[in-house]
């Protein structure tokens, strides 16, 4: 009897003095010692975080392999996008798998029909159109499949129409096109033409970035847009658009890409043919557009940080498995964007981009830390009445439910709560 009290003691001990590599490996060990029958007073978790506590209280938490839907693991985003999810899964202990849509509702839909023969319980990622969103969306909400979506999703459907759909993420995109392709026309003077290299048909993204390239030009009557095909958000189809329509542009200044994979294109069609001094930008923040513009081949990119995105979808599912419950303005969410430009562009490679991505992934859970949880970012509720103002509600209109929805509360609460991380120290600089 005084051997089990010794060990009962020795157990009580590393509860309260062991050092754990992050809060999962105590939770893990919490769960083992209640699974022996083994009760620990509260002081036995008085050197956790509060989110030890909470989970501890809660019992043993939910780990079920998850599921990453991208479009191609061809494209730097989308590589970058898999790679924070990735890390941010690991750091939860949570498996993960990748899907590879190639951009095609039937296959999204058809992925989510072989996670729920695999009883998989989330799904998340970023659709290439409002039609595969909205396809995927539903197909998870008829399969009882959590989802969380970034990007894309057709005007006025938001989470309040899905419960399944957990969250959706993404950059204030008209408003950050607008400011880049600002930033674009003063580099150039507010003078000349500017090619402009569109993204993939019907994305939201595409149709965003491009208003806000139109909104910016209504104050440049000295600028002139020529629109080449589109660059389907890959390298090479923009280097093959851009090499196309330079024959038909005798002179411009300038090339405005719907995101950065284009924007490399675009860099790698001016090099082929010796064409230098045009000012090139981008959308994302790829790091290898960053280091262009380190390098003087890119002027500007707005980094939102693929790997980030992923990271909070990956975390959201995870935490709503966990049980917790988010209000309806925290799960149609803005994420704050940086606009790089060379004299910040080094700063931001060494800070953000230097290896592995520097969040502190955990804290971003509140089922991990309810009480001090950091989304490590600036996240904005988004109010649809102002995101989608001036298009039709159609096909899709706006839920009811957003009517009692306390948006400024949310908004006020996520701005507190974002007070570490390598972002912020960029905090004022970040658009959302």
């Amino acid at each position: 009897m005084t051997e089990l009290a010794s060990i009962e003691s020795r157990i009580v001990d590393m509860a309260v003095h062991g050092q754990f590599p992050n809060p999962v490996s105590r939770r893990a060990f919490l769960s083992a010692v209640g699974a022996a029958g083994i009760v620990l007073g509260t002081g036995a978790c008085g050197g956790s975080s509060s989110s030890d506590q909470s989970a501890a209280a809660g019992g043993k938490l939910k780990k079920d392999k998850t599921w990453c839907q991208v479009t191609t693991l061809s494209n730097d985003y989308f590589v970058a996008f898999n790679e924070g999810a990735k890390q941010a899964m690991a750091a939860l202990g949570v498996p993960m798998a990748t899907l590879e849509d190639q951009g095609n509702a039937s296959t999204a839909i058809g992925q989510v029909g072989n996670v729920r023969t695999a009883t998989g319980k989330s799904i998340f990622g970023t659709p290439a159109t409002e039609a595969q969103a909205a396809a995927v969306t539903k197909a998870c909400q008829a399969s009882g499949i959590l989802y969380a979506s970034s990007y894309t999703a057709p005007p006025w459907y938001t989470p309040a129409d899905a419960d399944k759909w957990a969250r959706f993420i993404t950059p204030p995109s008209t408003k950050i096109a607008a400011a880049t392709a600002k930033a674009l026309f003063d580099k150039v003077g507010g003078t000349g033409t500017i090619i402009h290299v569109p993204g993939q048909k019907g994305s939201s993204a595409d149709d965003q970035r491009t208003a806000g390239l139109n909104m910016a030009l209504k104050d440049y009557p000295g600028i002139k847009i020529v629109t080449a095909a589109p660059g389907n958000w890959t390298s090479e189809d923009a280097r093959k658009s851009l090499t196309n329509i330079l024959p038909s542009v005798k002179d411009f200044v300038g090339v405005f890409a719907q995101n950065d994979s284009e924007a490399a294109g675009v860099i790698a069609a001016l090099d082929a043919q010796g064409i230098k001094d045009k000012v090139v930008t981008g959308f994302d923040g790829n790091k290898q557009n960053i280091e262009y513009i380190a390098a003087g081949k890119q002027y500007l990119t707005s980094a939102t940080i693929g790997g980030l995105t992923a990271g909070l979808l990956g975390i959201t599912v995870f935490d709503v498995l966990n049980g917790v419950e988010l209000s309806l303005p925290e799960r149609f969410l803005s994420q704050g964007a940086l606009l790089v430009t060379p004299d910040i562009a080094q700063k931001v490679l060494d800070t953000v981009y230097a290896g592995k991505l520097p969040f502190n992934w955990t804290k971003m859970s509140k089922a991990l830390h309810p009480n001090d949880w950091d989304p490590q970012t600036l996240l904005n509720p988004i109010d649809p009445k102002e995101f989608y103002a001036g298009v039709p509600q159609d096909q899709y209109k706006l839920n009811p439910a957003w009517a009692s929805a306390d948006i400024g509360k949310v908004r006020a609460d996520y701005a507190a709560a974002f007070k570490s991380g390598p972002l912020f120290e960029f905090k004022s600089k970040l658009v959302a």
